[in-house]
């Protein structure tokens, strides 16, 4: 009925009885795993949560990158993956819902009314878009009710959340986003990439922007979907993979990037790219 890690979990919900929808997973990764390989639904729309971190996925030749709040839904019958990058340490929900009448009733609802609300999310795809408060809720009470015992007032309430799931991403997909304040996190961006040689600290960011250090912490977060200093830790990982194919050592680059030792640095690298910088050098001029 499900499978199960210490860091994923898979509901097969079609083997639990609720017509229309085959999975519903959730993964909170603590470190980077291999790439999500090419694959493709026939006939099935895929909505990913992205609850924290930042992920980016390829569908067809376009990368989207989603971070923690995001929304992105995946067309049946479409070519997706993770493309050249990890599945990266973060947090997802994903659900996946069949378009095909014959699969029966969703959530028991009239066919035409499933149709309508599966091609108005479909309608949707392909364009990332921020979830509202209550879809994490309504996320946590899905995976809940589906660990308890199956009978009726379970499958009840589990067809009520998975209708009450699909409507408010429909809604959430509708609803126009405020501009994030982009001049302000450019700030940031061009201070930690002139101070790159050094530790940064949180307090710098909060004051570059003249905003108290908790309330800039929150505020980062949920402009970019991850704290500060993991945001600061990533960029600096990026500019490694620069510099690791031009300098002469992975020393330098390490001393370079701030970092207090190599093996420490080496150890950030593999956590959020899952290779060793040694891997990183020679993978790449294989590639090239």
């Amino acid at each position: 009925m499900h499978k199960q890690t210490n860091e994923r979990i898979v509901f097969k919900l079609d083997e639990l009885g609720i017509p229309r929808c085959l999975q519903f997973g959730h993964y909170k990764y603590n470190h980077v795993k291999p790439a999500l390989k090419n694959h493709v639904h026939p006939k099935i729309i895929e909505i990913c949560y992205f609850l924290k971190g930042v992920q980016c996925y390829q569908i067809g030749q376009k990368i989207f990158e989603l971070k923690g709040n995001d929304i992105l839904i995946i067309a049946p019958d479409t070519l997706h993956s993770t493309g050249m990058y990890p599945e990266d340490k973060g947090e997802l929900y994903w659900i996946q819902v069949s378009l095909e009448q014959k699969k029966g009733a969703l959530c028991y609802l009239p066919e035409n009314q499933s149709d309508f609300l599966l091609q108005k999310l479909s309608g949707s795809a392909h364009s990332i878009f921020k979830g509202s408060f209550k879809l994490k809720s309504i996320l946590m009470r899905l995976e809940k009710e589906l660990f308890k015992p199956k009978d009726i007032m379970t499958e009840l309430n589990t067809n009520q959340l998975i209708l009450q799931l699909l409507l408010e991403t429909q809604a959430a997909s509708e609803n126009k986003q405020e501009p994030a304040p982009k001049y302000r996190l450019q700030q940031i961006d061009s201070f930690i990439n002139d101070q790159m040689e050094r530790p940064i600290f949180v307090d710098e960011l909060a004051s570059l922007i003249n905003l108290s250090v908790p309330y800039f912490k929150a505020w980062f977060k949920k402009q970019q979907g991850l704290p500060p200093k993991e945001y600061i830790n990533r960029l600096k990982i990026e500019r490694a993979k620069a510099d690791l194919l031009i300098k002469p050592s992975i020393t330098q680059v390490a001393f370079d990037l701030g970092y207090g030792s190599s093996q420490y640095f080496s150890t950030s690298f593999k956590k959020y790219t899952g290779i060793t910088p040694k891997s990183y050098i020679a993978i790449t001029k294989q590639l090239n």
